[in-house]
Order: structure tokens, then C-alpha cells, then sequence
């Protein structure tokens, strides 16, 4: 089942933009490193096993909620309060809970489940909000356009009678205003020509047509014809048999661990030089690091409760009827865990990484394993960590950096995306987005810049070949940051730099000072970045010299979203508006744009909480950091795209009394460190 899941997904899921080939099935001999999916729980973060799904759809079957009917959208852990987690030993029992979302009969309802007790704790009726798309949906919305006449006689005005080489793709909608609509599932579908592709399906798009599909109906609402635009000529390829070949292959560069690694995982718990931590992988946002802790000299301090993915808001910039609406958010409407690629060792990790699974619901409740959804590994750096060279006296010393990194592979649609953890050994957490894959393109009438409608043709995009064009667009990728530094009681504070005019004598004029203060209440940082430094102190620990102990937020990429506030899309993606804020702490409050953006036209998520301005001075708090950047294309973009790194990074500020890395010992030859 889960084969010709990922199979299927791979073939039929493709988007400009957004949802793409679920999960691959290759096949890749792991034995040694394969982390085997939990048969039961061992940690109360472990995701639900596949036992712990078929029971919890057996309690809504058993309660009358689940029939023939009904849909599963997703089943997944609802988490234990943070006390009884932080207060929890191993070996000590545990209580389960699950959350489950279902459609049935066109509505939405939402279940809380006893997995223990096997019962149904409680069950809600959701009323004008849409949930996530489901594989089913997604899959099916492609073949209806093909069934209506409009759509038919608009493709026969291409040339176009031949189906087989059409993929249709399916597209959210963004927010949906019209009264006739609400209710309905809503999916935007344009298509591409596939004829003569291979690996890139992206080159032929078949412009100005788009097709809106009322899933509940099965039923194609409007379709819309701009007029007709000559296709591309070219099939793009990225195959290596197709690149030229010109550079001399090289000799192998590796990462290896000749005498063993130094990480273990057992289950979803990760131990690591002085680090540990849990791992669990969720169907909406992939990986979730929870109790994030470091070994201080015998004494495990806490740095962080959970760090995770929160939401993405993908806006292209083209006002064209057909492509305005392309404002997608990529893990509320569809989801980085279902998303999930396959990672090859050797090639997105190295060979001798750990790689996770991920389990899932398919959508009639039976459990579906997407094999190696993760892996953390541990890597050389090839930089110090620390050193200094001591002219006079001729003495040098240097460490050596390594680093573990946990790392996932969200492909959506056209976008493959990597989200790094990275951990280092001087108290480093390093939060990386990488963004690869292929531009989503729209067909035009220029060959090149050259040709009289290259100046309306290029006004939101960069051509990259013939008749293509490369959209601009954004991305603004959220993190949850539940920060438990040395305790739940914590302050934000920012470290202001004030400049101080100079009045005695002698040449200086000026300087700066740092000038501290506490965030008392919860919202957005209006502070300038570059103008201050922000970190999480706690609220009763000091370090030696008395400074109370912290983590610094050291920003990354910052770019905010442009688009005008009361812009619809806008509206619903408030959270792109400011690179860092502040909330306190609620179990429930985890996705910047809500639990529900799909086709939501109201205010909701991160600034419709942060409204009560709850206290949050020596409090439980959460920072939530949005890594925003703006890509204009380039031609060095086509056909597929170099990777490029953004992210941020915490680190330690007066939490420890010196360098914690002080110990790391002196590179050795193997044979002198037996």
C-alpha cells in the first residue's frame, strides 16, 4: 500500500508552485542505519505507531463517527501538558492522546481521543473553515478538468485533443470571498504539456487556461480562457546525459566514520557529543525537535522545549487572472510531512547517516510508512571551532568543528526544499532552509528581450528560455520557537545600542552602549534587527559572573512581506509582516497562520493571538522566526535550480560561565587515539 501510494503520488502530483511527487520508492539497502519504526511508544513526543492509529480509528469507527464515507485528513499525537513531559523519566508510564481531522459528508470535524482508555474524548462539528488536502484529493482534481466541454473546446483551440501528455496540477485557491462558494472545496487547475519531458515537467505550460474544480462535487465550477499563447519549443532537461558533460568527473570526496559514529538514536531520542533530544515527524510539518538539552559538566540544562516548522506563504507577483491567486501556504494547505522526499545516502546525506520513517494515515485509517523521511548525521565542518596562534611566544591551538545535523526534504510541487537543524559542539543550534528545485514558469510570447513584447512579457519575471518565463515571488518559512532556557520561567530582552555623544576631551566623538530591557507583553518586534540584539534569558538562573543566563537570536535572511495589509492574501498571512515575535505560551497554538488557512478569508494564527497582549516578562514564553527572502529569477536559475541556504541561529549568551568547548579535544591520528 505504501509503495503504490508513494508510486502514484510521485507520477500524478506535480505544481507550479506547490504540491509535487509524494514520496519516492526507491530502494536503498539500509540495514545498517535504518532507525525501524516504533512497534509501541517509549517517549510521550514518540508520533503515534501504526497500532496507536488503527485503534484510534477503531474508537471513532466503534462511536458511530467513521464510516464508508468519511475521510481521514490526518490523525497525529495530541501532545501532553509540557509539566507532565518536562516531569517525565524513562521507564515512568505515560498517557496517550491522538487528535484526528475528518471530512465527512462535505464538512469538517475535528476528534479528541484516549488512546489508553480508548474512548472519544471529544467531537466538534468545524464550521466555515477548510482543512488540508488530502493525496486522494489532490490526485483526483487533475482528471476532472478533462471531462468538461469548456475545458475541452479551449484545448482544442491549442491543438491540443490528446490528453495523455497533459498533467493537470492542483492548485489552492487562497482566500475565498463569494458567498456562492463558501463550503465547497476549492482547487485552481491549470495544466502543462508533457510530451518530450523526462525529469523536468515544468517547461511547457499551457498558458492563460485554468479550470476551478469543486472537489465535494466532483465538478468542474469555471473555467477560464485568456486567449491563447504559442507553447514553449523547448523540453528542458536536467539530466546529466543531457548537460554536456564538459567537467572531469572527480575523485570521491566523503564523510565517513571509519571507527563507528558518535551519535545514537533509539527510537525518536538523539544523543550527540554533549546534546540530546527528541525526534518526531509529523504529517503537517515534517520533523519536531522537543526537549532540547545540553550535558554541562554532569548537569543536563534546558535550552529549548520544541523547535519545529510552523507555516510557509509562497506569494507570486503576477496580476494575470490565472496566476494572482498563487499565494500558497505550503504546510497548512498541503503539508511538509506528506511531503516528505525519500533521502538517498550518499547524495542528500551522507552514506553512513540514521534515517527515520515517517507514519502516517492514509485516508481510510490504514497506516502508510514513508521510508527515510529524515536522517541526522554528524559532519566535519573543516573549520576550528575555536583557535588562537601566539606570535610571541610561538604556541597555537585549534580545535576542530563537527556538526550534527537533522535534516528533512519537503518536495512541494516544483520547490524541493531542505530544513536543516544543525547542532555544534560550542552550544550552536543553527536553523537552516534551503531552497532547490525548478522556477515555476508561465508561457509567453517572447523568444527574447529583443522581441516587441519582451517589455510587457518580462514585467513580473526573468526569462529563462524561449517563450518562458520565471514568476517572481516570495518565501516566508515560520519557525516555532519554544524556548525553555534553564526553565520555563523566561524574559525576552532586547540589547539596544545607543550611541552616546562624548563631551570629554581628546578626539573620539562617540560611541555605543548596550542598553537592556524586557519585552513585557506579547506581539510582533517592531525593533529594527540591525538595531538591537534579542535574546531569551531565564528567570531565576545566573551564570558564574552573575549574568542571567540566556540564548541569543541571531538573525538571519529578514525579508518582510511588501504586499499592501488590507491585500487579501495578505490578510490571512499576517505573520509575514515581521520577522520575530512573541507569544506566551498555549498548548494549542502552533501554526502561524492558524489550524486551518485552506481557503480562509479571515485574520487568524499569530496576529489574532497576540491581540490580548498576555504578559510574558519571566513567563512561558514562545519566540516564532520567519526566514523571509525574495526571489527574483535569474537564468542561471533554468533548468533546475543551485541551492540557496537561509536560516538563523541561537546561541549561547552568558549561559554558560566560559567556552563549553574549551574540551574539545586536539585533532589526533587514528592509530595515536586507540
Amino acid at each position: 500500500m505504501a509503495r503504490k501510494l508513494r508510486t502514484s503520488a510521485r507520477r500524478g502530483l506535480a505544481l507550479a508552485g506547490l504540491i509535487a511527487g509524494v514520496l519516492s520508492s526507491t530502494a536503498v539497502s539500509r540495514a545498517e542505519t535504518r532507525v525501524s519504526p516504533l512497534a509501541s511508544p517509549a517517549h510521550p513526543m514518540d508520533g503515534l505507531t501504526a497500532d496507536e492509529i488503527r485503534a484510534g480509528i477503531d474508537v471513532l469507527r466503534d462511536a458511530g463517527k467513521f464510516d464508508h464515507a468519511a475521510r481521514v485528513v490526518v490523525i497525529v499525537l495530541d501532545e501532553n501538558a509540557k509539566d507532565e513531559v518536562r516531569a517525565w523519566r524513562p521507564g515512568q508510564a505515560f498517557a496517550r492522546r491522538a487528535m484526528a481531522t475528518l471530512l465527512k459528508d462535505g464538512r469538517l470535524y475535528e476528534a479528541r481521543l484516549d488512546l489508553t482508555s480508548r474512548s472519544l474524548v471529544k467531537w466538534d462539528e468545524i464550521g466555515d473553515r477548510q482543512s488540508a488536502l488530502t493525496i486522494d484529493e489532490l490526485m483526483s482534481a487533475g482528471e476532472l478538468p478533462k471531462l468538461d466541454p469548456r475545458w475541452i473546446a479551449a484545448m482544442a483551440k491549442r491543438g491540443i485533443t490528446d490528453f495523455r501528455n497533459v498533467l493537470c496540477l492542483p492548485l489552492t485557491v487562497g482566500p475565498v470571498f463569494d458567498p456562492a462558494l463558501k463550503g465547497h472545496r476549492l482547487l485552481n487547475v491549470p495544466c502543462v504539456d508533457t510530451t518530450g519531458a523526462g525529469n523536468n515537467l515544468w517547461g511547457k505550460p499551457i498558458e492563460n487556461l485554468i479550470a476551478l474544480v469543486d472537489l465535494s462535487a466532483r465538478q468542474v465550477v469555471s473555467v477560464t480562457d485568456l486567449g491563447v499563447v504559442p507553447p514553449p519549443a523547448n523540453s528542458p532537461s536536467h539530466a546529466y546525459a543531457d548537460s554536456g558533460k564538459y567537467r572531469a568527473v572527480p575523485k570521491p570526496i566523503e564523510i565517513s566514520s571509519p571507527q563507528g559514529t558518535n551519535v545514537t538514536v533509539e527510537g525518536g531520542q538523539v544523543r550527540w557529543d554533549n546534546w540530546s533530544f527528541h525526534v518526531r515527524l509529523e504529517p503537517r510539518v515534517g520533523a519536531v525537535l522537543s526537549l532540547i538539552r545540553y550535558d554541562d559538566r554532569g548537569t543536563q540544562r534546558d535550552i529549548a522545549y520544541q523547535l519545529s516548522a510552523s507555516e510557509m506563504f509562497v506569494p507570486y507577483m503576477d496580476p494575470a487572472q490565472t496566476w494572482q491567486f498563487r499565494a500558497y501556504m505550503d504546510i497548512g494547505e498541503y503539508g511538509f510531512g506528506v511531503l516528505l522526499s525519500e533521502l538517498r545516502p550518499g547524495e542528500d546525506c551522507p552514506g553512513n547517516a540514521h534515517f527515520l520513517d515517517l507514519t502516517i494515515s492514509d485516508t481510510k485509517g490504514a497506516p502508510v510508512v514513508s521510508r527515510g523521511a529524515v536522517c541526522v548525521f554528524e559532519r566535519p565542518t573543516g573549520d576550528p571551532i575555536w583557535r588562537h596562534s601566539e606570535l610571541t611566544n610561538n604556541t597555537a591551538e585549534v580545535r576542530p568543528n563537527t556538526e550534527l545535523v537533522v535534516r528533512m526534504a519537503p518536495v512541494v510541487g516544483n520547490y524541493d526544499y531542505l530544513v536543516d537543524y544543525v547542532f555544534d559542539r560550542a552550544g550552536d543550534i543553527d536553523v537552516k532552509l534551503g531552497a532547490y528545485g525548478i522556477d515555476a514558469t508561465k508561457g509567453v510570447a517572447s523568444r527574447n528581450l529583443s522581441d516587441p513584447s519582451a517589455a510587457q512579457d518580462t514585467a513580473y519575471g526573468t526569462l529563462v528560455d524561449e517563450r518562458l518565463l520565471a514568476v517572481n515571488h516570495d518565501h516566508y518559512m515560520t519557525f516555532r520557537i519554544d524556548m525553555d532556557v534553564d526553565g520555563t520561567g523566561n524574559r525576552l530582552v532586547e540589547d539596544r545600542f545607543g550611541v552616546r555623544r562624548l563631551s570629554s576631551e581628546g578626539p573620539r566623538k562617540s560611541l555605543w552602549q548596550v542598553e537592556t530591557r524586557p519585552v513585557a507583553t506579547e506581539g510582533p518586534v517592531t525593533t529594527p534587527l540591525n538595531a538591537a540584539q534579542f535574546r531569551i534569558e531565564s528567570a531565576g538562573k545566573t551564570n558564574k559572573q552573575g549574568y542571567r543566563t540566556s540564548y541569543q537570536l541571531m538573525p538571519g535572511h529578514s525579508d518582510v512581506s511588501l504586499l499592501a495589509k488590507d491585500d487579501p492574501i495578505q490578510l490571512r498571512a499576517g505573520f509575514s509582516g515581521y520577522t520575530l515575535w512573541a507569544s506566551a505560551y498555549a498548548r494549542d497554538e502552533k501554526y502561524a497562520a492558524g489550524l486551518y488557512p485552506n481557503q480562509n478569508a479571515d485574520v487568524d494564527g499569530l496576529p489574532k493571538w497576540v491581540a490580548a497582549k498576555r504578559p510574558i516578562e519571566d513567563r512561558d514564553l514562545v519566540m516564532w522566526y520567519t526566514v523571509g527572502f525574495r526571489h527574483v529569477p535569474r537564468a542561471e536559475d533554468w533548468p533546475v535550480m543551485p541551492g540557496l541556504w537561509h536560516g538563523f541561529r541561537l546561541r549561547p549568551f552568558n549561559f554558560f560561565d566560559r567556552n563549553p568547548a574549551l574540551d574539545v579535544p586536539p585533532l589526533v591520528d587514528a592509530k595515536d587515539a586507540k
